[in-house]
């Protein structure tokens, strides 16, 4: 039989030594889980960082080109705005060129072997562009100067064939913007017919005779005004239109022909006077020659008669007779 008390004993340490396991097993089972968390933890923040890392990494080159894009961006847009700009620039002077009214005048000198030839060449040269010769003025086979009608759009191209005809001595090109004038004609035609449309309106209104007859004088002269700003706005047009070619040709072994000078100062002002002078004279011995064969004439026929009735008018006066004195003392 064994002693009740080392039994209770046995079993008190039984107990005691269990719960100690008993404890130690929760302890370390809440120490596992507290280790496989810490774990878990650190691969989520691990995978987390390695994904923030790589969409980091991702973003970074699609920054990089971004940003490098950003630095080429502004070159290419800085071209792409310059190109547009000059292509702007350009179009607006075209369009300002093409929308104003402009007188072209070109004066082109040139030289070449055979006279006639480039002469006809360049009067086909302007037919064919649409235009026409104003004048032509053929000396021989030594020069030949020829005013040229050519349409004002086209014009350079024109030119540009002429010159090729032979060797360019000279050439002058002028304009004359003529914008203002012709808005202004424009107006001033749309306020006539305006004003001729109101006084056309009275005209049937009006019942009495000098009333009529005021008005219709008054429309004559507003009709008239009305006929000249037509005119000039059809000579604008025509001078716009076309621009004027002056081509001088001569040939190539002769010297160019000299053109007049239009310089001023005292020896112009003589020389004009003594161009004057010998006109006027010309005129008048032109005259006095046409008028000698007639005073030749006259002189002829009319001497003799005069000194024939003279005689006669001698013979026939009577001799008076004397006439007696008084008498001697």
């Amino acid at each position: 039989m064994s002693n009740p008390g080392a039994r209770q004993a046995v079993e008190q340490a039984t107990r005691t030594s269990g719960g100690v396991m008993t404890r130690r097993t929760v302890f370390g089972t809440t120490m596992t889980l507290l280790a496989a968390l810490a774990l878990a933890g650190c691969g989520g923040a691990g995978d987390s960082g390695n994904d923030s890392a790589s969409g980091a990494a991702a973003e970074a080159p699609a920054q990089a080109p971004a940003e490098g894009n950003g630095e080429a961006a502004p070159d290419e847009s800085g071209g792409d705005s310059a190109a547009r700009a000059e292509g702007g620039v350009l179009a607006e002077v075209t369009s300002a060129v093409a929308d104003r009214s402009i007188i072209y005048t070109v004066d082109l000198t040139i030289s070449t072997d055979d006279v006639v030839s480039a002469a006809n060449r360049a009067a086909a040269a302007a037919v064919t562009a649409g235009g026409y010769v104003v004048d032509e003025q053929v000396n021989g086979d030594h020069d030949a100067v020829l005013t040229l009608k050519i349409p004002s759009a086209g014009h350079q191209e024109t030119v540009a064939d002429l010159e090729a005809l032979g060797e360019v001595t000279s050439r002058s090109r002028g304009t004359e913007d003529v914008t203002q004038e012709v808005v202004d004609v424009a107006s001033r035609i749309e306020s006539q017919r305006a004003s001729i449309a109101r006084i056309r309106a009275l005209l049937a209104e009006a019942t009495q005779l000098a009333d009529v007859v005021s008005i219709e004088s008054e429309l004559a002269g507003r009709e008239a005004d009305l006929d000249a700003l037509l005119s000039r706005q059809e000579q604008l047009a025509g001078l716009t239109s076309m621009a004027t070619v002056t081509l001088h040709i001569y040939r190539s072994d002769e010297a160019p022909p000299q053109q007049d000078d239009d310089d001023g100062g005292f020896l112009a002002g003589l020389a004009g006077g003594w161009e004057a002078f010998v006109t006027v004279g010309g005129g008048f011995l032109t005259g006095l020659g046409a008028v000698l064969p007639f005073a030749a004439l006259a002189a002829l026929i009319g001497v003799p008669a005069y000194l024939v009735a003279r005689r006669r008018r001698g013979q026939a006066a009577p001799v008076p007779e004397p006439v007696p004195g008084p008498p001697a003392a």
